[in-house]
């Protein structure tokens, strides 16, 4: 079983990343991690003022009810989907949340663009470029099987487009 992080900004973007990266594994069972990384508040006064934390308003129902979907759309390769966070934005920081979460892979497309949700969101690009966990940067596409009355369709299409051109001539 492998545990694969996926970066969030609680979009359903993040879940076509979640999707894409199951679609790419195969038939591997999975646990998704959504993560997201926040600064470290500085002063006490920060911390005083601000009693929530940060993700707080950003954890939907929408958001936990595509967790909940994804876990249906794939129930024999997903064994979990969770979201954690980092307070940190320091590529040992991140190393040891990689320890202690035990990531395999993180999934981070070539094409990802980070998008901020809160004053105290941190770009995590630089954290998982020196994680030395492998990058997932490209998916594999997917394929379509084709099956034998489509492939006969085909052919008696080619086969009756032949006779017209031949008749025509």
């Amino acid at each position: 079983m492998r545990n694969i992080l996926v970066p969030t900004d609680f979009s359903s973007a993040s879940f076509d990343l979640v999707e894409k990266a199951i679609q790419t594994m195969g038939e591997q069972v999975v646990n998704i991690i959504l993560f997201h990384a926040f600064q470290i508040p500085f002063f006490v006064s920060d911390l005083i003022r601000n009693q929530r934390q940060p993700y707080h308003d950003l954890l939907t129902d929408s958001f936990r009810n595509n967790c909940k979907q994804i876990k249906q759309q794939f129930p024999k390769q997903v064994n979990s989907i969770v979201f954690r966070h980092l307070y940190g934005n320091t590529p040992v920081v991140f190393r040891h949340f990689v320890d202690a979460n035990d990531i395999d892979l993180i999934v981070y497309p070539e094409q990802y663009e980070f998008i901020p949700v809160h004053p105290d969101s941190v770009n995590p690009d630089r954290m998982f470029k020196k994680s030395n966990v492998p990058l997932l940067r490209q998916f594999k596409t997917k394929r379509r099987v084709v099956t034998i009355p489509e492939i006969r369709a085909v052919e008696e299409e080619a086969v009756a487009l032949l006779k017209l051109l031949n008749a025509q001539n």
